[in-house]
């Protein structure tokens, strides 16, 4: 019996195959996948017949109704699509290279990290990088770092505490204050010790902030426990219901102008807690796309790229 010829290694299976691959699942057909890319029929079954002597597994199950994925056809697709992605992904940041920094940033960012000089960054670097798309969405300091950890952002900005399993930079601070009744025993002061709020219900964010951590620990170095009264979805709400006498908080100070309407004073804290500092966090700096390290060079937390 003649030997068969030695399959192509595995890592000669190029990019053109992968895609014929996928596009015959989602066609479920080798004709229609054909079709689709441009390329005759006979040449999508020679490349599905030559991964599979590269992967010494059938892929494929052949029928007259037209293809479906064996189990290794189907795992397959998993790291196929992923390939094709992180090729795209390539294809981009080079074209960055030869045309200009171009891309797309998913940032992730918490409420506190909105307070200082962020937004108005984030604009100027938009006008100095038109070519580049940030997609930013809210939430809170720890839903953002995991969303950096579990690759579903690029970078992420917020109080800098939680943040294991990331490299973070240092941007600034979010001045806060205790927020009370306008006729609340504390509204004639001038500055507060966090402490002074523990004798009274507080009310705080119902999604996981690290702030709460932090005042926990507070209590605890003041011999005291912390009286939780409500915990709300937004710091508006929670201004709202200080003002109709449900507790006392702590909220970032930025927050006074836009909730001038409501029976509230601001005070400002003092000491250790009065607050917290900011930071950028990134998983692997050196893995960053061009767009992303232009976003945190124009941060001033990485060096600008040589021109």
């Amino acid at each position: 019996m003649k030997p068969s010829p030695p399959a192509a290694p595995i890592r000669d299976i190029d990019p053109v195959s992968l895609r014929l691959f996928l596009a015959a699942l989602e066609e479920g057909s080798l004709a229609r996948a054909a079709a689709r890319e441009n390329i005759v029929p006979s040449a999508v079954s020679k490349r599905m017949s030559e991964m599979e002597d590269a992967f010494g597994v059938p892929l494929l199950e052949r029928g007259v109704k037209g293809v479906q994925p064996t189990p290794a056809g189907d795992a397959l697709a998993t790291h196929v699509r992923r390939v094709l992605q992180d090729m795209d992904r390539m294809h981009r940041d080079m074209a960055g290279f030869a045309t200009g920094v171009r891309g797309h940033i998913r940032l992730a960012v918490s409420f506190a990290a909105l307070s200082g000089d962020l937004p108005a960054q984030i604009q100027s670097f938009r006008r100095a990088y038109p070519q580049i798309d940030i997609s930013l969405e809210e939430d809170t300091t720890q839903a953002a770092f995991r969303a950096v950890l579990e690759g579903q952002a690029d970078v992420a900005a917020g109080s800098d505490f939680g943040h294991d399993g990331l490299q973070v930079y240092p941007c600034g601070h979010c001045e806060l204050a205790a927020v009370v009744p306008g006729q609340h025993l504390l509204a004639d002061r001038e500055t507060l010790d966090y402490a002074q709020l523990l004798p009274f219900e507080q009310i705080e964010l119902n999604r996981d902030n690290g702030i709460s951590s932090v005042f926990d620990q507070a209590a605890r170095n003041a011999g005291m426990t912390r009286r939780i009264s409500a915990r709300v979805s937004s710091h508006e709400t929670i201004c709202l219901l200080v003002a109709r006498g449900m507790g006392v908080a702590v909220v970032p100070h930025y927050l006074k102008p836009r909730l001038a309407h409501l029976d509230i004073r601001f005070i400002p804290l003092r000491g250790p807690w009065s607050s917290t500092p900011l930071c950028i966090a990134v998983r692997d700096p050196q893995a960053l796309s061009p767009a992303a390290r232009a976003l945190l060079a124009h941060l001033g937390v990485l060096p600008a790229a040589p021109t």
